[in-house]
């Protein structure tokens, strides 16, 4: 029986970029994130990628956009106003590699003239156009064939001038739940640049006593991004007016996004299916 499989290991923070190559993954890539300025000329990059496998590995790159979405998910769409993904020239697009072997990939930016201030991203991505065989049992006793094909992709950001950050907390609501309380922080950032922001909440009770606290989130946003930060809070809150506050911070900000609100009895409107 011969099934295939493909995986899309990066996860991508921008900021922080995770490119798994142990395991499935067939390729290593360094440097593994790339920021260029795009003040002058045509920048440019030379990206290293090996084959870390023991067999002959055939690739095809791309230059993509992608956004994440309000919930922390990577997704690739078409090119926006913010996007590198036209300006990318790279050489090769396919090439193949030994086992073992390396090819160097030159990267350039060609940015039009009269750049707004800001950042601008992409990433490369390297797509296998063979995969790698793994075996395997189902459990049952019957033996399953798996071909693997890792996409890597390479976060690749430009900036142009001042770049902003400025964040916005858009809403704040906590509810009961069965188990304690649920917290949703919906922030935005309206800045020109990412930013990365940790978020942190305390309960008051009805005195104004803290009685929970911990961490609500920690991510990165691109620049126009938005993402709903979750918390559930497990415990035993006795009837009476609870309050939550939100406080989030991060390096680039001049000061920490907070605020508060009072805990409901029931969900808020639109906010039922999104208990964390």
């Amino acid at each position: 029986m011969f099934k295939a499989a493909t995986i899309v290991a990066a996860v991508l923070a921008v900021a922080t970029v995770l490119l798994p190559v142990s395991g499935r993954a067939s390729l290593s890539v360094d440097p593994a994130f790339v920021e260029l300025s795009l003040e002058k000329g045509r920048p440019s990059e030379v990206i290293t990628v090996t084959n870390v496998t023991q067999q002959e590995m055939r690739y095809r790159v791309k230059a993509v956009h992608f956004v994440y979405t309000r919930g922390g998910n990577f997704e690739e769409i078409e090119p926006d106003d913010k996007s590198l993904a036209l300006w990318t020239k790279f050489n090769p697009k396919e090439f193949t590699l030994a086992p073992k072997g390396s090819q160097a990939i030159r990267l350039t930016i060609v940015p039009p003239g009269n750049l707004k201030d800001g950042e601008y991203w992409a990433a490369l991505r390297f797509e296998p156009l063979v995969g790698i065989a793994v075996g395997g049992d189902d459990g049952e006793g019957r033996s399953v064939a798996l071909e693997v094909r890792t996409n890597i992709l390479v976060p690749v950001v430009g900036h142009v001038g001042k770049v902003t950050a400025v964040c916005e907390l858009k809403d704040l609501q906590a509810w009961r739940t069965d188990d304690g309380l649920a917290i949703l922080a919906y922030v935005a950032n309206t800045g020109t640049g990412r930013v990365r922001v940790k978020g942190f909440y305390e309960v008051l009770d009805p005195s104004g006593a803290v009685v929970a606290d911990g961490l609500i989130g920690e991510d990165t946003m691109l620049s126009g991004g938005e993402r709903l930060l979750a918390r559930a809070v497990e415990g035993d809150f006795p009837e009476g007016e609870y309050t939550v506050r939100v406080r989030y911070e991060s390096e680039k900000l001049e000061k920490p996004l907070a605020g508060q609100t009072r805990v409901r009895n029931e969900p808020p409107a639109g906010y039922a299916g999104e208990s964390p």
